[in-house]
């Protein structure tokens, strides 16, 4: 039974910040994957493919223009869209 006075407690997210950013993403074999980032955070970015998107559970590598690699996993895709979550652990 549903309890109407429950409330979630609210999963606060990072800012996310919609910039012009120089991103080269690649699969795992090191192939780019044209895309346009639609934002980015320090935990991981979504964008949109010019052509097939990554599969979902696939990893890729960012290669930020501060010359950062950030490895991480597509969370989700939808259509030419998906989402990527960077492995940050230090």
């Amino acid at each position: 039974m549903d309890d109407p006075h429950f409330r979630p407690t609210p999963i606060l997210r990072e800012r996310r910040r919609g910039r012009c950013a120089h991103v080269t993403l690649m699969d795992s074999h090191g192939r780019p994957i044209d895309v346009i980032v639609r934002n980015v955070s320090s935990r991981g970015l979504s964008a949109a493919a010019a052509g097939q998107p990554p599969a979902c559970n696939e990893v890729v590598r960012a290669a930020m223009d501060d010359s950062r690699e950030l490895w991480g996993l597509v969370r989700w895709v939808d259509g030419n869209l998906f989402g990527v979550e960077f492995d940050i652990r230090p």
